[in-house]
């Protein structure tokens, strides 16, 4: 049994945890996927984030982005250009976002800018705007780039 004092060595390919995830409670940094990065609550970021699977924002972001999942979480903000297969965006991402498969926008997430996309699913007062392309367009975009949607 581990107690609110001890500490639990990282998982493989996570490079940093915020204070919710160090938590005793918690057990997601198990389920934690090699290859995360997580930006912490009271941090900030800016330049080019490359081979990183999954990018968890609860700070702020300033950066391009190449992954596979980018999860912007109720007070996170993202601000640039991402291309990912997977997105859920609970904070705010502002810049230009292309989702090869799923773009979720929860409650209270806001996106603007270029948005591109295969498929999406917008929850009650989550917003989209700017320049939004749909389904085939998206997939033209990605597949422009090497990608299958």
């Amino acid at each position: 049994m581990i107690t609110s004092t001890q500490q639990r060595p990282l998982p493989a390919g996570v490079v940093g945890l915020s204070q919710i995830e160090r938590g005793p409670r918690s057990e997601r940094r198990e389920a934690t996927p090699s290859g995360t990065l997580i930006i912490g609550r009271d941090i900030q970021v800016k330049g080019q984030i490359e081979s990183c699977q999954s990018l968890i924002v609860e700070g702020r972001v300033e950066a391009s982005l190449a992954a596979e999942t980018l999860h912007v979480l109720n007070d996170g903000r993202f601000k640039g250009s991402a291309e990912v297969e997977r997105a859920d965006i609970a904070g705010t991402f502002e810049g230009t976002l292309t989702v090869r498969g799923q773009l979720s926008i929860k409650a209270n997430g806001r996106v603007s800018g270029r948005v591109r996309y295969a498929r999406i699913n917008i929850e009650a007062g989550g917003e989209i705007a700017g320049e939004v392309a749909v389904g085939a367009e998206a997939e033209d975009v990605a597949g422009a780039k090497g990608h299958v949607a």
